[in-house]
């Protein structure tokens, strides 16, 4: 009776755990998971990622998304992703640290949040310029550079998003004094910047630890003598020049 009684147990336990458990199609790599069932294109809804966690939170993390791979561009913002609780089918979120840096196929949930789906491999850890983890069937490390140009991982894009995030003006410096820089990064990042004239030879630099939109940098031109002059400026691991042409008023 004794022994009937433990057997009517364990499979009590085994049918609540069951019950408890998220029930979906477990893909083996994060290339299959994204385009799982739509002709080898990334499925609908998802958006890809790369960013840095920034902070901890209340639901999960805030992950500051440094490059746009696919879907939304939220390059420069802080997504809220919100952690799994191991029925729901989403990503607990309680290994991912401050600092570190992940690839990530989200959706969203809401206006403010988005989870990442744990039928699958929805997220890569990213070190050092390196993608780890089960990438695609028998690829386990690829260099972040290459990451877009992998075979049947989707239509990932690989732009140069510094076109979006920043804005020079005036460049013709005719009417002004100084040349502005804006963002539209709501979150500070490291900026580096130098000012070559049309010979190559540097004419400016500076660096700024907390650049963001409510931080514009300005370039006193004032000095400057008439010519044609390059702004380089590395911003999130990329580089973009804008060409500043310094005329006599």
């Amino acid at each position: 009776m004794k022994k009937s009684f433990t057997l009517l147990l364990v499979a009590l336990f085994g049918c609540l755990a069951k019950s408890h458990a998220c029930d979906c199609a477990t893909l083996p790599s994060f290339c299959e998971s994204i385009t799982f069932e739509n002709n080898g294109q990334i499925q609908d809804g998802l958006h890809i990622y790369l960013g840095t966690v920034s902070a901890k939170t209340g639901i999960g993390v805030n992950l500051l998304v440094e490059k746009t791979y696919f879907g939304d561009m939220n390059t420069g913002q802080n997504l809220s992703l919100i952690s799994g609780n191991g029925a729901n089918c989403i990503v607990m979120l309680d290994n991912f640290q401050v600092g570190e840096q992940y690839l990530i196929a989200a959706r969203q949930s809401s206006e403010n949040t988005w989870y990442l789906l744990d039928c699958g491999v929805y997220y890569l850890r990213v070190q050092n310029g390196m993608v780890s983890g089960a990438i695609a069937p028998g690829v386990s490390t690829v260099s972040l550079a290459d990451f877009p140009n992998m075979a049947n991982c989707g239509n990932l894009v690989a732009g140069n998003e510094l076109d979006f995030l920043l804005r020079v003006a005036p460049t013709l410096a005719a009417t002004a004094d100084g040349v502005s820089i804006t963002t539209r990064l709501p979150a500070p990042a490291p900026i580096q910047i130098a000012v070559f004239d049309a010979a190559g030879r540097l004419v400016h630099q500076a660096k700024e630890p907390a650049f963001d939109e409510n931080k514009p940098i300005v370039l006193d031109t004032q000095t400057w003598a008439s010519g044609m002059y390059f702004v380089r400026m590395d911003l999130l691991g990329q580089r973009k020049a804008v060409k500043i042409v310094k005329v006599e008023r």
